[in-house]
């Protein structure tokens, strides 16, 4: 039900839109970290600028002073912190990797989360987010998607990370965990907002046991919710969907030399 009702437009995900562009796990990595505690907007609003002044590979990253990223990415907030992750990545990808970080997404699951969770500003969100969008069996779990999926019932509420992805990929089939995400991620911005959700236009209303929506009645989960129709009606999401379509390919060598 979610998904026929919601469209995954992958201009609204800059990962998607920068892994489209050039199937480079590197630069998907760099807009990642730009879109932490920002808007994926600011965010490639932020990757466009530091690819026309500095640009985005590990060799010019790493020998840019901190000050030209930092300028650079300026849209993306937190400018600072971000440019010195950003420099010290690139560093490690040239010297650690020789260039690349594209070996990392062949490595199984779990051994994948394990090397990228040791780069700079990437945490196991980032991580997540990296290899999903490289098709590995993983759920990246961002503030929307932690929302929502409590909201629903499908964690616990006062579940950590690793517990609600746990939750998410133990309720959902593995070629579902792509979709999943940006379904998560589009209802939370455009209808189970943080403060003010808008309860009478959800399409799954009846089914939320959500004790404080805003209806005009307040006459509120009458009935019973299965949270396998739950499940059901959240992973409906269209499989011709170009999204479920596209996983890139990262490149063996994206070094320069």
């Amino acid at each position: 039900m979610l998904g026929n009702s919601l469209s995954i437009r992958e201009e609204d995900f800059a990962t998607l839109v920068v892994a489209r562009e050039l199937s480079d796990p590197f630069r998907v990595l760099v807009v990642t970290i730009l879109s932490q505690s920002c808007t994926d907007i600011a965010a490639l609003r932020a990757y466009r600028a530091l690819e026309q002044k500095v640009g985005v590979t590990p060799l010019k990253l790493s020998r840019s002073k901190i000050s030209q990223i930092t300028k650079a990415i300026h849209a993306a907030g937190l400018h600072g912190q971000k440019a010195r992750a950003l420099k010290r990545l690139a560093q490690i990808t040239v010297d650690r990797y020789s260039g690349t970080i594209s070996d990392i997404l062949h490595e199984p699951v779990d051994e994948a989360r394990t090397l990228l969770r040791q780069l700079p500003k990437v945490g196991p969100k980032t991580a997540d987010v990296l290899l999903g969008v490289w098709g590995q069996p993983t759920i990246s779990v961002d503030t929307h998607v932690n929302r929502v999926s409590k909201r629903l019932g499908l964690a616990p509420q006062k579940a950590k990370y690793e517990e609600t992805r746990t939750a998410l990929m133990q309720l959902y089939r593995a070629e579902d965990y792509r979709s999943i995400p940006l379904l998560f991620m589009a209802h939370g911005r455009n209808t189970c907002k943080a403060l003010r959700p808008r309860c009478p236009l959800c399409p799954i209303e009846r089914l939320c046991p959500y004790t404080k929506k805003t209806m005009q009645s307040q006459q509120l989960f009458r009935h019973r919710f299965s949270k396998s129709q739950l499940q059901k009606s959240l992973s409906d999401a269209p499989r011709s969907s170009p999204v479920n379509q596209y996983v890139p390919k990262p490149t063996k060598n994206n070094a320069e030399h």
